[in-house]
């Protein structure tokens, strides 16, 4: 079954969300020494795949949120996908935070107007 820009969409708030759990696990448990890397790893793969998701989107959908940054999140995954060796903690912390809650209200927005539309269109 191919996936529709509403099943990516709902892809990258999923790995948004898990994002934000391991993010979360992290600082309750920050005297874990061991857990940082775990947690990096997590958000690696989460990054990765909403890289993969925007990847595959529609140039009709991201051109209906021209304020996000698609080509640099696609270049994230490409990023950790294909030059790992050079992947540094902090180019990837610096995608959370801000970034991801302007993806998150982007990806919600999309879906929201749409949701009187037939299922799987945006």
């Amino acid at each position: 079954m191919s996936r529709t820009d509403r099943h990516r969409l709902g892809d990258i708030l999923a790995a948004v969300e898990a994002i934000d759990q391991a993010e979360a696990v992290a600082h309750r448990h920050s005297d874990d020494g061991e857990l940082p890397e775990v947690v990096l790893a997590a958000i690696q793969f989460h990054v990765f795949t909403i890289g993969e998701a925007v990847k595959a989107l529609s140039a009709g959908v991201k051109d209906r949120q021209p304020g996000v940054p698609w080509s640099d999140i696609a270049r994230m995954r490409d990023l950790i996908g294909h030059h790992y060796y050079k992947l540094d903690a902090a180019i990837v912390r610096a995608t959370l935070g801000a970034p991801l809650d302007q993806l998150r209200t982007a990806c919600e927005a999309l879906l929201a107007d749409d949701a009187d539309q037939s299922p799987g269109t945006v």
